[in-house]
């Protein structure tokens, strides 16, 4: 059967769950703000989410190249994310104020509130979610590339041993080091799909002759 037709077949769930978009985004929405654009596309996000349309989503809130405006005492300001990530002020406002305003966290909030208020099975849909909240490139501005901060907030039904966990792996190229294949990995093999080794290996880690194959144990369950 066709995607349309499948789609088709979906409409009665997709129209309960359909989200009022406000009037500011109409044609195009070239007078909303950055926040909410934001929010209207987290809206978006819920209703593919709980219709069905999909249960995987990468969702790239912003970027250098992202303009951002509208922000509360910055309503004049076209604001650069690289220039606040250099220390630049605007209107008399702090880059840590102007980063704090720019708040992906309130979207984050959102989707698990609503996932959380959806029944699924014996719980609700968030029981059977995982999000994973990470930047584009490491910790610091021009990164080094040695660290990479992630916040896992996932449900009871997860097949990653979470459970309110800070988990800090050593430090670049020190033994029991762990890179970004190495939680690819995990993912993969955490959900069905057994393998070694997924993705690039660090060629540091390489040179040292340190192991890098498969999934990170203090993650598995």
């Amino acid at each position: 059967m066709g995607t349309s037709k499948n789609v088709a077949k979906m409409s009665g769930t997709i129209k309960k769950h359909i989200p009022t978009i406000g009037k500011i985004h109409n044609g195009g929405g070239s007078n909303a703000t950055t926040p909410e654009k934001q929010e209207g596309m987290t809206d978006v996000l819920i209703t593919a989410l709980i219709s069905g349309l999909t249960n995987v989503i990468t969702y790239t809130i912003d970027e250098l190249s992202t303009p951002i405006k509208g922000l509360a005492g910055n309503e004049g300001d076209q604001i650069s994310i690289h220039e606040v990530g250099h220390n630049g002020a605007y209107s008399g406002i702090a880059p840590k104020e102007i980063r704090n305003k720019t708040d992906h966290v309130a979207q984050i909030e959102k989707i698990i509130k609503k996932l959380k208020a959806i029944p699924e099975g014996n719980g609700t849909m968030f029981d059977n979610t995982t999000f994973i909240y990470m930047p584009e490139s490491g910790a610091g501005h021009h990164d080094p590339q040695n660290q990479m901060p992630i916040v896992i907030m996932a449900g009871k039904n997860s097949k990653l041993y979470m459970n309110g966990r800070y988990t800090r792996l050593p430090f670049h190229a020190m033994e029991g080091r762990k890179t970004l294949g190495n939680w690819y990995t995990t993912l993969l093999n955490a959900y069905g799909n057994p393998m070694n080794h997924y993705g690039d290996h660090d060629l540091t880690m390489s040179r040292k002759k340190m192991p890098q194959l498969v999934h990170i144990k203090q993650l598995m369950i």
